[in-house]
């Protein structure tokens, strides 16, 4: 349990941003003649993907909000490529005027811990704006693994050393550090095994040469109800009303442990935090239009809307973890 402290820290880290983002619609932008002024231009948001990717595709749900609450055309511009990293540096260094943000997404904060000379501060080139949305993800297996839950996949495990595969996005992927945190937290050790492509990764886990990987549920449905996979746990913190009778990981011995599946907005760092602020508020509003919420519970996606303190003390808890996790394991940069 070598990563017990940071397990509690991040529970009361996802409890916090949970508590107050109920109640974000009900607050007030202070006002100022910086926030007051701004926008004076169209906003920019950077894609840090290709379009049409699914980055892409919740980009283009914010934009009637954004542009109704901020009275300026919401532009998307992509700067794809480095595992976000060409669209986070691009932003770090514009002018601190709040009229551009990128699309941040959970892989950024494991990044500082594998390639600590990426050319800039995550937390102090850029601004933290809002926690935008989480994903539910499912805990998946392949259906002939002698294991139903995930306390059973724990003893497999450790009466099979070495024989549970774990499947990944690549080394340092989300995936990847997700199996690890389990390996921690459970005092296992099953195989990672590392994938460039997500179809050959499919082909594997149906056919049983790989075992376990977290799934969003968007995607993961049509596989479990179909019986090509099984769903063990919930990846993230809640349960899901779609499986209400499964319980989380968390929820079955391993508090704080919660897939870091979310979508997040920054800006460039040294931003007026009145700036900050009603870009905030002009996010939390695009979040929760009927449109948008339409769009969440088909996607299986939950609305957060945090305000830039929020995602700030969420940002700073995941680093740390994936700072100890890298530690723990002795995981290096595939480059």
């Amino acid at each position: 349990m070598v990563l017990s402290a940071a397990f509690r820290f991040a529970t009361t880290v996802t409890a916090a941003t949970a508590i107050s983002a109920t109640h974000c619609l009900a607050q007030t932008v202070p006002a100022s003649a910086p926030a007051a002024a701004f926008p004076t231009r169209p906003i920019t948001v950077i894609a840090p993907f290709t379009a049409g990717s699914s980055t892409d595709i919740e980009i283009r749900i914010y934009q009637s909000g954004l542009n109704e609450f901020l009275k300026q055309p919401i532009l998307v511009d992509y700067k794809p490529g480095a595992s976000n990293t060409i669209a986070n540096s691009y932003v770090s260094k514009l002018r601190p005027d709040g009229h551009t943000v990128v699309a941040l997404v959970a892989t950024s904060t494991i990044l500082p811990a594998l390639k600590p000379d990426l050319g800039f501060d995550l937390l102090k080139d850029l601004a933290p704006v809002s926690l935008t949305t989480r994903r539910t993800f499912v805990l998946t297996a392949w259906p002939g693994l002698p294991a139903n839950n995930v306390l059973e996949l724990i003893a497999y495990a450790k009466a099979n050393p070495g024989k549970v595969a774990w499947s990944t996005a690549g080394i340092g992927s989300g995936l990847h550090m997700a199996g690890e945190w389990l390996n921690s937290a459970a005092g296992i050790d099953m195989t990672m095994v590392h994938y460039k492509g997500s179809a050959a990764a499919e082909v594997d886990m149906q056919a049983g040469r790989v075992h376990v990987t977290p799934k969003a549920l968007s995607s993961a449905q049509a596989f479990i109800r179909s019986k090509k996979l099984k769903i063990i746990g919930i990846a993230t913190a809640a349960r899901s009303p779609l499986f209400s009778d499964v319980k989380t990981v968390a929820e079955q011995g391993f508090a704080g442990y919660d897939y870091p599946g979310w979508f997040g907005m920054m800006t460039t760092g040294g931003t007026p935090p009145a700036i900050l602020n009603r870009l905030s508020a002009g996010f939390r509003f695009a979040v929760n239009t009927p449109a948008a919420l339409k769009s969440w519970e088909e996607q299986g996606t939950l609305p957060v809307g945090s305000t830039p303190e929020e995602f700030r003390t969420m940002l700073t808890a995941e680093m740390e973890l994936w700072k100890k996790l890298v530690k723990v394991n002795n995981i290096k940069s595939e480059d």
